[in-house]
């Protein structure tokens, strides 16, 4: 080789090997090492995700996903009529406990390509589906525990054909999220011990020994080898699947417990980072606030149920998530509250203050999703095809908001107590403006239309920091008519609105 030609090529080489070592980045199992994971800039971009609720729970579909709990409850709570509508359905609970739903929980109608399919045509960026909740069934095809989807009820590999499916999308990265942190002792939880009879000890199949790695719960199994399968759980998913994101419910409750220990989530979250570090994969886990942090606060992305607990000056960079429609889970002659036009207007807001926001489906137990749904998920793709350009990698202004309406106050619980609470479903007006920039432009999203044809931003009023070149309205070609004055930047709109809500100015600046 000729010298100049053998210089070049170590020069490429020492380059190549320095920025391999750059990327990859090295993570000890401790909060401090794990804090140092940065957000990365895909999550920032994606703004919209979605992902599922659907299990052995949607085949009753009673009460919600919390059906396990509320049946073992017995009549003496009956929570949610769960009891009275099980025992009346299927028969007492020595004839049919929970248990014996997973051979109804065939899925015929599960079609990943089309989950994924709608997800994405909705908008989402990310995706996926909530692998196991609190009653342990694990929706993968595993071998570290029977009670899989993989070898009993569907007999598929659900979150396999889910990832293969998010992985024809170039564009789309995806989710995995897990609430079994929470499920020992989660069966039993709301029994109490004077209740427990020995007739019940007897012919419950929750404290029959055969089924201790499914119910979990003291009577026949042990905080630590829930633990240990935890830890192997997520490590199979993490080996299997390599999914971008990990959502988490409830582990700072579990970790109290040791279910799992606190240590084994370091490890996990640790290998978790490496591996990904190694294949230079951008990885995020997001770290949900009930209460409190299921970590300490600056590790993962903050998250917050549905605003729950979120500060008002939360800043970036948060995610919430929400159902299509509550409960969390599809259940018989479920109602639809709120539209595509809620979430839409949910999104601007949250985007507008540096968030995320994170939208749960509700199959049916057979695997399908509802037609309702499909409509709202229809209707908020139709709006971000044409207004997405205002949210996907767009970074928050100098200020969020303007206009008069409040989406924060206080709501009653069912304690009595007044907690601070978000609330979306408030009836906007043509001044609650919403910003968003993306380099040298401007959105401000308008969430209602105005009846004066005037749309009138009082933070662009004459002086403002900013240098206004042109104004225009996503989804229209008509010019428009715009001028500054000491009060706001008005702007003449068509008289026919691009749209059905939330309404965005592209304005150039300088």
């Amino acid at each position: 080789m000729k010298p100049f030609l053998l210089f070049l090529c170590t020069l490429l080489l020492i380059v190549f090997t320095r920025t391999e070592s750059k990327a990859q980045q090295h993570f000890e199992p401790t909060w401090d090492s794990l804090a140092k994971n940065p957000l990365p800039e895909w999550v920032k971009d994606a703004k919209f995700g979605v992902y599922t609720h659907w299990g052995i729970y949607s085949v009753p579909a009673h009460g919600g996903p919390d059906y396990i709990r509320n049946l073992y409850e017995g009549s003496r709570t009956d929570a949610k009529g769960v009891y009275s509508y099980h025992t009346k359905k299927y028969g007492p609970l020595q004839n049919f406990g929970y248990k014996d739903f997973i051979p109804l929980f065939t899925a015929p109608k599960f079609d990943a390509n089309d989950w994924v399919h709608v997800m994405h045509d909705a908008g989402a960026k990310f995706g996926g589906i909530c692998l196991v909740h609190h009653d342990s069934f694990l929706l993968w095809d595993s071998k570290v525990n029977q009670w899989n989807a993989g070898t009993m009820g569907p007999c598929r590999d659900i979150y396999g054909e889910i990832a293969k499916a998010v992985d024809r999308y170039d564009d789309m990265k995806l989710l995995a999220t897990f609430h079994h942190g929470r499920s020992f002792g989660y069966a039993t939880g709301g029994m109490r011990s004077d209740d427990i009879t020995d007739t019940m000890r007897k012919t419950w199949d929750v404290f029959d020994p055969e089924f201790h790695d499914f119910y979990w719960n003291q009577w026949t199994g042990t905080a630590s080898e829930f633990s240990d399968q935890w830890k192997a759980k997520l490590s199979e998913v993490i080996d299997t699947y390599h999914p971008d994101m990990i959502w988490f419910d409830g582990l700072r409750t579990a970790m109290r417990g040791d279910h799992p220990r606190e240590a084994y989530v370091l490890d996990v979250l640790a290998k978790y980072f490496n591996d990904a570090s190694r294949n230079h994969q951008r990885v995020a886990i997001c770290n949900k606030h009930g209460g409190e942090f299921n970590f300490p606060e600056d590790v993962g992305l903050k998250c917050y149920e549905n605003g729950r607990d979120m500060p008002t000056d939360v800043g970036p960079w948060f995610l919430i998530d929400r159902a299509i429609a509550y409960p969390w889970s599809y259940v018989n002659d479920k109602r639809y509250r709120d539209g595509a036009d809620y979430h839409v207007r949910s999104i601007v807001d949250v985007v507008s203050r540096g968030g995320i926001f994170l939208l749960s489906l509700t199959p049916k137990g057979d695997g399908s999703i509802p037609p309702e749904e499909r409509e709202i998920m229809k209707n908020i793709g139709r709006w971000m095809k044409v207004n997405g350009e205002a949210i996907y990698g767009s970074r928050p202004w100098r200020i969020h908001a303007e206009g008069p309406t409040i989406t924060r106050g206080l709501k009653r619980t069912n304690k009595g107590e007044e907690r601070e609470q978000w609330d979306w479903r408030k009836e906007f007006t043509a001044q609650d403006i919403r910003f968003t920039q993306k380099d040298n432009i401007l959105y401000a999203i308008a969430l209602a239309w105005p009846d004066n044809g005037k749309l009138q931003i009082q933070s662009l009023a004459e002086g403002c920091k900013e240098t206004i070149q042109s104004v225009s309205i996503i989804g229209s070609n008509k010019p428009l008519k715009w001028e500054q004055s000491k009060k706001h930047l008005e702007v003449t709109v068509p008289e026919t609105p691009p749209g059905e809500y939330a309404f965005t100015l592209k304005i150039h600046i300088k």
